[in-house]
């Protein structure tokens, strides 16, 4: 087996359907989608005579001796996409995949192993990242927090309407949202304009992607972006407006989310990584009746990347 870099340009037909059914997160469109952000998409492909056996999709930012690559961009999962490896040869298709990457010249590479297929002994270092996973496989779930049952009927007495997002109505408020969620904590906006406008064009074709909109008075309260991968139902993203807290927006929005996608097969609620010190969003993740989920981060880096 050999492992060769590939641009979207140079996929067959074959491997581009591939990666769009396999995941969200494999499918060109997201991939493409970091373009906003100054990435290009990447592929590093392993073959036998000529035949795709595996895929592993990324994204590269910069160029020459400072080109960094990851699968994928911040924190979202990789994956080693199967294109008919035997499975007692998966392990080669592996090895193979890590050396090519570490031999790219690339001054750091990021791989985020939430699906464990890839070896921790090919890299340079790794960190340890946990999320929150819930089962919701129950058609009739409910959190088990107390508190957050109540929030969930408030926000019913309130009347909150929640919509499928709809960019051609909806793209102006959720940029505000956008903006007021970064203000409040002191930032700018992690994502361009162009990247949310992107991500909602492909929201109107690809049904793995649940955007959920919520106004009170023609004013944008709140906004969640979720991600249906495999039987899991990541919560992505969340902007609000603090000042309709009161109406219990976000509890609702996410349980609407969750029971949304159970008839589809998901079984599992992904609420995501959370940033390091943030004690008070974990103590409210856990409220969600969810268990610990720990994966790996593994991270190459250049002679020049370990002196920077």
């Amino acid at each position: 087996m050999n492992t060769f870099r590939r641009t979207l340009d140079e996929l067959s037909p074959e491997t581009i359907n591939r990666l769009n059914a396999d995941s969200f997160f494999s499918s060109v469109d997201f991939a493409r989608l970091w373009e906003t952000q100054g990435g290009r998409a990447t592929y590093f492909v392993t073959e036998e005579d000529g035949r795709p056996m595996t895929v592993l999709p990324g994204v590269e930012f910069g160029h020459g001796p400072l080109k960094r690559f990851q699968s994928m961009p911040d924190g979202c999962y990789a994956r080693l996409v199967d294109m008919g490896c035997p499975a007692d040869r998966v392990q080669e298709a592996v090895g193979s995949t890590l050396t090519a990457i570490r031999k790219a010249g690339y001054l750091r590479g990021y791989l985020y192993d939430y699906y464990a297929q890839l070896d921790q002994s090919w890299t340079d270092a790794t960190e340890d990242c946990s999320s929150i996973l819930v089962d919701i496989s129950d058609e009739e779930w409910q959190p088990p927090d107390k508190k957050l049952q109540s929030e969930i009927r408030k926000a019913r007495r309130e009347a909150i309407e929640v919509q499928r997002f709809d960019p051609s109505n909806h793209l102006a408020g959720f940029l505000s949202l956008v903006r007021m969620t970064a203000a409040r904590h002191g930032q700018k906006p992690r994502y361009s304009d162009a990247f949310f406008e992107n991500l909602g064009k492909i929201s109107t074709e690809d049904e793995r992607i649940i955007w959920l909109y919520t106004e009170r008075d023609k004013k944008p309260a709140a906004s969640h972006i979720n991600f249906v991968l495999g039987d899991t139902l990541l919560n992505w993203q969340v902007f609000f407006d603090k000042k309709f807290s009161f109406l219990k927006p976000n509890q609702f929005m996410l349980h609407t989310a969750a029971t949304s996608v159970v008839s589809q097969g998901v079984r599992r609620l992904n609420l995501g990584a959370s940033p390091e010190h943030a004690d008070t969003l974990l103590t409210y993740k856990q409220k969600w009746g969810g268990r610990e989920y720990c994966y790996q981060e593994l991270r190459f880096e250049s002679m020049l990347g370990r002196v920077l």
